[in-house]
Order: structure tokens, then sequence, then C-alpha cells
């Protein structure tokens, strides 16, 4: 059986670059107690201090150490540091052991620990690893005494924790949670007479905009419009704003089948094929944005503080993802704290509740630039003085989960959307073959 889930995690992870996981136990701190004359207090009679030891031990054996992994980068291990330490001193029956391993070991160490069931209590996990993680027995929901599915369904945004409810029990609360916005470079626009102040507010404007703001020297391209080439949160994003359906009630693929989907799809493989508006022999999209040779992207609001500090010369224009019939619907991605199957569920989700706070998220916002899950921190008054963080936190109103957070699915929808720009295959014949592709790699999950 163990060489079974082995082989079956393998499949999981295979593609992950970055992942946590785990199983817990319970650990007895403190040395045995002894006993003898020489140990009871003057005017106690023996039998009373067996007792006392017998309660001490008892005590001891209520103190629980749990164990966090997380992904390593000295600004994030700092902060975590702090807030371990800070849920200790609230929590003193409970003792959090952290280990941050370097990236690059991830996917080995995660494997190897899943396999042999040495892996941590708490992890990070992408949220699109949940599901299967529950067929795996690898993970289990979030202790109900210690936050009911009712409280995370009203205190979080809905589409942060959408992939984190299987059979209606939640097995974890969000963090790293994204949408996808516009930045553009002022300066460019406003050279072109366009509004620099406001942005592009549809998909046909900001195509128009890429139009115009596109650069060539002969059949050289010099400044790229759009820096567009599939990603696969912001075409799941219009196919929403097309009226169109990624997955089917079963979570099954079924855009290549679905017009408004085809059609969406067919728009944003046009501004690069047909419009030209960018190309992947040019320079990567993000680098030329901060060399200011690309006017505009579609992507996180963690690339708002990136920038601020990789691009400080680019005066940065930020606004809601474009709107189709006045709806900026955008998709959200994120990771996820999860419960390895052998924590203790209690403890675990103690520590994961203080993590998902209110106060502990806002801080995370301030310090990180990831959004908030919760829908109380989208009007907090200290967050939304900034009128730019204040754009970025209200494009979670209209929000939805993306499909696509798998590392093997990404990397199917990634080679696929490369065929329907770089050939001249029929987009229906690439389009069903990257569907069926990505159904037989959903179908590993199924028993």
């Amino acid at each position: 059986m163990r060489k079974v889930k082995f082989v079956s995690l393998l499949l999981c992870f295979t593609l992950l670059v970055v992942a946590f996981t785990g199983c817990g136990n319970k650990d007895q701190e403190g040395g045995d107690v002894t006993t003898g004359d020489k140990d009871v207090e003057q005017g106690e009679t023996t039998d009373q201090s067996d007792e006392k030891e017998t309660e001490s031990k008892e005590e001891k054996e209520e103190e629980t150490t749990i164990t966090y992994w997380q992904h390593s980068s000295q600004a994030r291990d700092d902060m975590m540091k702090a807030l371990a330490f800070e849920f200790m001193e609230q929590n003193e029956d409970i003792k959090v052991k952290m280990e941050f391993i370097p990236e690059s070991d991830y996917s080995t160490k995660l494997i190897s620990s899943l396999a042999t069931d040495s892996a941590p209590d708490i992890m990070q996990v992408q949220s699109g690893m949940v599901k299967r993680l529950v067929k795996s027995d690898s993970i289990q929901p979030l202790d109900e005494s210690v936050l009911s599915a009712t409280d995370i369904e009203n205190e979080f945004v809905p589409a942060t924790v959408d992939a984190l409810n299987v059979d209606g029990k939640y097995y974890g609360l969000p963090t790293d949670v994204q949408t996808i916005v516009m930045y553009w470079n002022k300066k460019l626009v406003a050279e072109e007479g366009l509004d620099a102040e406001n942005g592009p507010k549809t998909w046909d404007e900001l195509l128009d905009w890429a139009k115009k703001l596109t650069k060539h020297e002969g059949d050289t391209m010099i400044q790229s419009g759009w820096g567009t080439k599939g990603y696969a949160p912001e075409v799941e994003a219009i196919i929403a704003q097309y009226g169109g359906e990624m997955v089917d009630d079963e979570g099954n693929f079924v855009f290549a089948d679905d017009p408004n989907a085809v059609e969406a799809i067919k728009f944003m493989v046009d501004a690069y094929k047909e419009h030209k508006v960018y190309d992947l022999e040019f320079m990567k999209n993000w680098a030329g944005f901060r060399q200011e040779k690309v006017a505009i992207m579609l992507g996180h609001p963690a690339m708002f503080g990136n920038l601020k500090l990789t691009a400080p010369n680019v005066d940065l224009g930020i606004g809601l993802i474009p709107a189709k019939d006045d709806k900026h619907t955008t998709i959200v991605t994120s990771w996820a704290y999860v419960l390895s199957s052998k924590a203790n569920a209690e403890a675990g989700t103690k520590f994961i509740e203080y993590l998902g706070s209110e106060d502990v998220e806002k801080r995370w916002t301030e310090q990180t630039g990831e959004l908030p899950a919760r829908k109380a921190l989208l009007q907090d008054e200290e967050l939304t003085e900034d009128p730019q963080l204040e754009i970025l936190l209200s494009s979670l109103d209209d929000s939805y989960v993306g499909h696509l957070q798998l590392p093997s699915t990404y990397e199917i929808w990634k080679n696929g959307y490369e065929r329907l720009i770089l050939t001249d295959d029929p987009i229906e014949d690439i389009l069903q073959d990257i569907q069926q592709e990505l159904n037989s790699e959903i179908a590993k999950d199924l028993e």
C-alpha cells in the first residue's frame, strides 16, 4: 500500500515547483518524574507525592507540538517566526516548530515526507492541490469545534475558500491570495494622447490602446502595447466575463465546447497573433514592462510592491481588469494552510485560525502586498486610504476561483496556449486537445 500511495502522490506533485503538505504527531516534552522521599515536600505523604507526579505527567502530556513548513524567503520567514511566537504566548499548551526549506528542495522533500508519513502537521499548498490531497488521505478537515464552516462562509470572500471545500468540509484557510488587475506605464500612454490616469476600461478599449502603443521598425518590434501570452487566470477571467464556462458542475473542463468561452479565448489569441501587440521573441513581458518597452500588463496585485522596488522609475497606473458589459470579473488564485491527516486537529486548527485572523491578514497584506481573504478587510479604513491599494482590494468584489491551480494543469494550459499563438492549427482543434488533456489529468484524482 505504501508503494501505491507514493505513486499516487508522485503523480500529484511531479510538476510542483513549490508546495508543502504533512502529517503530524503529538509531542510529549519533559523527562520522567522520579519518586522517593527526597522528592516529597515536607509534611507530604508518599501517596500525595505520587498523586502530584501523576498530575504533572498529565499536564505535560497535554502540551502539543505542531510542526509547520513553508517556502523560505527572509522576509516571510521572519514574519512567520513572529506570528508563531505570538500564537504560543496566547496558547501556552501548544508549541510550534517551524522549518523553512529552500525552494529548490521543496518538491523532493515533500514527496519523500508524504511517502514515509514524516511530513509536518501544518503546511502551505497550492489551493488546487487540496482535492487531490483529500483523496490521497494526506490532509484532514479543519476542526469544526474551533472554526466552523458557517464562520468561514460568513467571514471570507467566497472565491478565496471555494477551492478548499470538499464535500461540505473546509480543509484549510487561504493565504497568498491573488487576483488579476491591470498595470500601465503612464508616460508611454500619455505620449499617445491616451488617458494615462484612468487607463482602458473595456477589453475592446484595451486592444485599441495596445495597437496604438505597439511600435515596429520594419518587421522588428521595439515596443509592445500589451504583453499578453495567455496566462491562465487572465484567460479564465475573460471567459467568465463573456459568459463562458471553464468547467461543468462535475468539475470537468468544457470550455472547448462552449461558444462563449471559445469567443473569449479567440479575442486573446487574436491580440497576439493577428494584431501583433506582443511577440515572445521580443523580450519577457514583465522585464519589458520594467524597462519601459511594454506599455500594459495584466498581473497579480503582488506585482504592485514588486514594481515599486524593481522599477521605481516607471510612472505606474493601476486599474481593475478590463470589463465586458460593465463586469470587471477576475479570477482568484491562492495557496492554503492545511492540516496533515495525522495532525492534532484542534491544535492545528487553532494555529491556522490565528494565521487567518483579521489582524494577521491585515499585517500580512501591509507587509507582502498579498490580498486579504476576509471580507471585513476589503473596507478597512487604513488599508483603503491608499487609492491604489483600494483598487487592488476592490478586485475581490467580483471574483471567482481559478480552475487551473494544479502545477500539472497549468503546464498543460501553458503549452496548449503556445500552440494557439505560434501555429496555424485550427483554434477549435487545439482547444479540444487542451480540454481532453486537462480532463485526463484531473481524472487521475478519481477512484
